[in-house]
């Protein structure tokens, strides 16, 4: 009892807090669920690499200019880089360079990779659909269950009125002395089981929006409340064969058009492995320089000076010569740079011979994936046929089952009537009339349940068709 009191003031909280708060109708959920979803937002992420990629895929026909330079300490014997001599002393020396490269040829690699990428950011676009039609569907699903759940709510409150009056008029009955307190008790029973079933349908509803709230993403401490739609009449009855259904689904659904461009990718993927068999041509160039501390300049003066150069034959004098003096002083910094400045240029030509069949094995490779994209797009067509029949089958299921609830809720609302009619003439006891009475509250009940389950199953089969979800 308890339990039951706390359900019922959650909800009265949760429908007075709601009723001051926008009412949201069924795109508008939608719209909300694919803006906030994380699987979505995940693969919008994905998105973002896969076109990263692309852009740097296309940048590889640029040529690419690498710099780079260094400060090193010669100790001990080593080569001075300056004199290119061995010497024991402890030289300073710097490098510098600059060096540029692009591949004219590698078996297409270049233009293979960028197909192969834009390939990619298409199937992601496409898996990104499949990801906003399921959310679109369950977004729906669950509106319309918490709509069949309010719509409950009504009948469950209605049939508890019906019991109310029948109870007042059995109580006067009594203390008039017409009656026994048997009907009495039977109706005041009867009167707990339907506040039960309005705390049931109370129950249902919250759970619902439990749900879409949390498909949405919606956060739980602001009121929701979807827009009550009046569902009088039913769709129209698709006219359509389940073939012709099938056909349309496959020009509409995402999922087939991801399969078709897998194939795509992997017949890419085919050239690209492909490549690593064939020769590649390449063009380079680079500039270097280097400085060392031991470089030397000499400078040659005006002033004379004289050295021996050798001694006469006879009495062995000294024969001198004279030259101009020369200065040598540490070379600097920026002239060995220019002084030793040096360029380069060339093709280089890199062919394949063996290197552990990696490049054969990436083309097998290549060619069993593309076999099995192209068993997964069969396999897509088998399951959407499968779904497509399915729920053509379901379709024409509750659209049978409408009808026989139909005829059964009005069976039974007409027995109910009649029931009344006698209980109040004295002809039947309490018992028939609240048979009669439950027996035409479960037959609103599966009316509604069929009613519900003929729009969705119709909605689903509009999905395939390409149209809108909308109520």
């Amino acid at each position: 009892m308890h339990k039951a009191i706390l359900t019922i003031f959650l909800f009265s909280a949760f429908r007075i807090s709601a009723q001051t708060a926008e009412k949201w109708d069924l795109q508008k959920c939608i719209d909300y669920a694919l803006d906030n979803n994380v699987s979505v937002q995940q693969n919008e992420l994905q998105g973002e690499i896969l076109n990263n990629n692309l852009k740097q895929a296309q940048l590889s026909r640029v040529p690419s200019l690498n710099g780079s330079g260094s400060h090193a300490y010669n100790i001990g014997r080593a080569i001075d880089p300056f004199t290119n001599t061995f010497d024991n002393a402890t030289i300073q020396n710097n490098s510098f360079s600059l060096s540029s490269g692009v591949l004219l040829y590698g078996g297409s690699q270049i233009n293979n990779t960028i197909k192969q990428n834009k390939l990619g950011t298409r199937v992601n676009d496409e898996s990104s659909e499949v990801i906003r039609n399921q959310i679109a569907l369950s977004v729906a699903s669950t509106y319309l269950q918490i709509v069949q759940a309010e719509e409950n709510l009504n009948v469950a409150e209605t049939q508890k009125q019906i019991t109310k009056s029948q109870l007042d008029r059995a109580t006067k009955l009594v203390a008039s002395g017409s009656s026994n307190r048997s009907a009495e008790l039977s109706l005041r029973a009867q009167l707990a089981n339907d506040q039960v079933s309005i705390i049931s349908s109370q129950n249902a509803i919250q759970i619902g929006y439990n749900t879409l709230m949390n498909l949405m993403q919606y956060p739980l401490d602001e009121a929701l409340e979807i827009e009550q739609v009046a569902i009088a009449n039913l769709p129209e009855i698709v006219t359509e064969s389940v073939a012709d259904i099938y056909q349309q689904a496959l020009l509409n659904l995402p999922e087939i058009r991801q399969a078709e461009l897998q194939i795509e990718q992997g017949k890419v993927g085919e050239k690209l492995a492909g490549a690593g068999l064939q020769p590649t041509l390449s063009a380079f160039g680079n500039i270097n320089t280097v400085y060392s501390q031991s470089g030397k300049q000499v400078t040659t003066t005006d002033d004379i000076e004289l050295f021996p150069i050798g001694f006469t034959e006879n009495n062995l004098e000294p024969v001198i010569s004279a030259r101009n003096k020369t200065i040598i002083t540490n070379k600097a910094f920026s002239n060995q740079l220019s002084d030793n400045l040096g360029q380069q240029v060339g093709l280089s030509v890199s062919v394949p011979i063996f290197n552990g069949y990696r490049s054969r094995t990436a083309v097998q490779n290549a060619r069993v994936n593309s076999k099995i994209n192209k068993l997964n797009l069969d396999n897509t067509k088998n399951q959407l046929r499968n779904d497509v029949t399915t729920a053509y089958t379901n379709l024409k299921t509750a659209k049978s089952r409408h009808n026989a609830a139909t005829i059964s809720e009005k069976a039974q609302r007409l027995n109910f009537e009649f029931a009344q009619k006698r209980f109040e003439a004295g002809a039947s006891n309490n018992i028939d009339l609240l048979t009669a009475k439950n027996q035409w509250s479960q037959a609103q009940t599966q009316l509604l349940n069929a009613k519900y389950e003929f729009v969705f199953r119709t909605l689903i089969i509009n999905f395939y068709k390409g149209k809108e979800l909308k109520l």
